[in-house]
């Protein structure tokens, strides 16, 4: 089924994951359950903001398929992260490299762990007071 019909399958797994709920410590103000403070932080600025999104939903670009943090619209995706280390921004970037075509990437962190993801420089947003003014630019 992976190979035949990627989406089914991705979908499949990933309610399976959903369903377990492990790593999912935090609450929204929309509700949902998100993995951390900071995607929980993040969340709660986009719905007071009044802006739609979709958390983790699956998403395609050519023949891979990813999960990334939030969805907004059809074009723009917005991926935080707190994690420490070099390793976590490489990740990232090759993530990006696939999706770019595609959509307009934001990764939001912490001020204090530039260090670590400034090789993500054209896409960082640093800490949720930068984000603000450019999420309301996600306003239709």
């Amino acid at each position: 089924m992976k190979k035949n019909n990627p989406e089914k399958y991705y979908n499949i797994q990933y309610s399976r994951f959903k369903k377990v709920g492990r790593g999912y410590h935090s609450t929204t103000k929309r509700g949902e359950k998100v993995r951390n403070i900071f995607e929980k932080q993040t969340a709660d600025v986009l719905f007071n903001l009044g802006i739609d999104y979709d958390y983790e939903p699956l998403v395609h670009s050519g023949k891979r398929y990813f999960f990334p943090d939030f969805l907004i619209g059809n074009n723009i995706i917005v991926e935080c992260t707190m994690w420490k280390g070099e390793n976590n921004a490489y990740k990232l970037k090759e993530k990006i490299e696939a999706l770019k075509n595609k959509y307009k990437i934001y990764v939001v962190i912490p001020k204090a762990l530039y260090s670590y993801y400034k090789i993500l420089n054209n896409h960082l947003v640093l800490g949720l007071d930068e984000f603000v003014p450019i999420a309301q630019t996600f306003r239709k």
